[in-house]
């Protein structure tokens, strides 16, 4: 073994689906792979992201060389734009479909100067310090996906990215294979491989059989044919504008972000258009239906999404009959189950037929399933061994898998996000932990929902609020108007007016015992504390909670 120590920290992605984010570490040089974000389950309280806590890596922001984006999906670069925001401002490598998914992500930003975004293909090196780092294909269900081969004073780390062994994907380059196992023939220090599907036994489909169906099913149709996928899926979508176009049918975009990646992917030359067969959503009642094939986002059950409108029959241009064709071309993100379950229903309560990865071959994952990731350990035959990208249940299984294909039981290491190994001559070893490791936001614009935030609007959807408004005359004291009470969230209209005519009298109260100091030259200074203690109280006797109350005291 070289000489020297490597540090690994994984800031999100470990033990669970969502926010890859991993700084690897030589005594003089970093580079951070991938920057993502996690999509929120708190968006009820207005949490729509969770990005990773960028305080520990500012404290690495002169040591880091780049950041290496190894495809792109959102829990892969959607935090990118964040990282610059909070000063780490490196030159971003990315392959070409990649760079220009970030590109427009910085320009929403207003951060498309901020960085050079360096387009890497397949067999690029980059040195970078004492770190060498080279792409190498793998197939994934987003095009352009890479691995990387980083070459490190102590020896080569290989990290896969998510990836799948698809040997006839519908574009792009297929896995690697020599390049991996020249890997391992030279000798690899460090595997760092995606975990999310070790659970499956099977190999995954092809995508040459999903094609097939695809064909099978457009060939058979007599209505209206709707898909919703992923708009990143640019291999899938490619094959669906193949097909219609050799059938004669139009197609139909709805979801910005699928206009703005066929837009992109037309850039990129994955998909070619016949300006003829694509129409405007608008214009979709002009056709015969069954010429008419929509792409549409939402099949995670997004509530505001196109899709979820033609579920529930609210859509202003589609609409659904039992001739017409819906098929959800994706896998289910973890956490999302419910929604996607509600969002089937509703499709088939609207009539058409429905069909799903459950029930048919409409869909295949991009990720390598427990048989793939075992190829994977035999072709790269690691020193040392950490799962990555999963739930905790998945890399505890991915690291068993790895203990019985060949890696010593020892050089086996689960880890979780913020634990910080470092390896040399003597072995791997948990060195450190980073703690407060995620931010929440509200918006791309960044802008972060502190914990106690978070639990003012957790106690407002939990309690309710009341207002409690009156004025008084400036410098006398003396209030003017009779006290006005309103409330919501706490009771249903029926009880509601007997409930705040009933607190008002607990205002008038105060008031009293206001007045009677006031008539003795005291302007009592917690008049409006007393008026929130009390309502409060008043409150929990008659409902049982304490509602966040506000009083309002306008002096005039």
């Amino acid at each position: 073994m070289k000489s020297g120590k490597v540090t690994v920290t994984p800031y999100g992605g470990l033990g669970e689906i969502g926010m890859n984010c991993m700084l690897i570490e030589t005594e003089s040089s970093a580079i951070l792979i991938d920057c993502g974000l996690m999509f929120s389950e708190l968006d009820h309280f207005g949490v729509e992201f969770v990005i990773p806590n960028f305080a520990h890596l500012l404290t690495k922001k002169d040591k880091i060389k780049a950041i290496f984006a190894t495809h792109g999906h959102e829990d892969h670069i959607g935090a990118i734009p964040f990282a610059l925001k909070a000063g780490i401002r490196v030159p971003i490598y990315a392959s070409h479909f990649t760079s220009l998914m970030i590109r427009e992500k910085l320009k929403d930003a207003g951060l498309d100067q901020a960085v050079p975004i360096r387009i890497m293909h397949s067999g690029a090196m980059i040195e970078l310090g004492d770190l060498k780092v080279t792409t190498l294909s793998v197939n994934h269900s987003i095009i352009d996906a890479f691995a990387l081969l980083i070459d490190t004073p102590l020896g080569k780390i290989v990290h896969t990215g998510d990836f799948k062994l698809d040997p006839s994907p519908f574009f792009g380059d297929i896995l690697e294979w020599d390049a991996f196992k020249k890997a391992g023939d030279e000798g690899v220090l460090l595997l760092l491989s995606d975990s999310t599907n070790v659970e499956r036994e099977s190999h995954g489909l092809q995508d040459t059989r999903i094609q097939e169906r695809m064909e099978e099913l457009f060939d058979a149709s007599r209505g209206l044919i709707l898909i919703s996928l992923f708009s990143s899926n640019v291999g899938r979508m490619a094959n669906i504008f193949k097909l219609a176009n050799k059938m004669g049918k139009k197609i139909a975009l709805t979801g910005r972000s699928m206009e703005q990646n066929v837009r992109l992917a037309q850039e990129r030359g994955a998909i070619h258009l016949d300006t003829r067969n694509v129409i405007g959503i608008e214009d979709v009642w002009q056709y015969d239906r069954k010429n008419v094939v929509i792409l549409s986002t939402g099949c995670q059950g997004e509530p505001r999404s196109a899709l979820n409108r033609i579920a529930h029959g609210e859509h202003a241009h589609v609409s659904l009959n039992e001739e017409d064709l819906v098929i959800l071309s994706s896998s289910q993100i973890p956490g999302n189950e419910v929604a996607i379950s509600k969002l089937t229903n509703q499709l088939f309560r609207q009539g058409a037929e429905v069909l799903y990865d459950a029930i048919e071959d409409v869909h295949t994952s991009g990720h390598a399933t427990r048989p793939e990731l075992k190829k994977m350990i035999e072709m790269v035959r690691p020193k040392f061994f950490i799962p990555i990208h999963g739930e905790y249940r998945h890399l505890v299984h991915h690291a068993k898998l790895a203990a019985e294909t060949g890696v010593e039981e020892s050089n086996v290491c689960v880890i979780q996000n913020g634990e910080i190994i470092e390896i040399d001559r003597d072995g791997l070893r948990i060195v450190d932990e980073i703690t407060e490791l995620r931010v929440l936001v509200e918006s791309r614009e960044g802008d972060e929902i502190t914990r106690d935030l978070l639990r003012d609007r957790r106690r407002l959807a939990e309690s309710g609020v009341v207002f409690c408004l009156l004025a008084r005359e400036k410098g006398s004291g003396k209030v003017l108007t009779r006290p006005e009470v309103l409330a919501k969230g706490l009771v249903n209209d029926r009880l509601e007016a007997a409930l705040l005519q009933d607190a008002q009298q607990v205002v008038a109260q105060v008031i009293q015992r206001y007045n009677k100091e006031l008539r003795h030259g005291v302007i009592d200074p917690d008049f409006a504390e007393n008026l929130r203690i009390e309502l409060r109280r008043f409150f929990d006797r008659k409902i049982g909670r304490k509602p966040t109350v506000v009083p309002l005291v306008l002096d005039v």
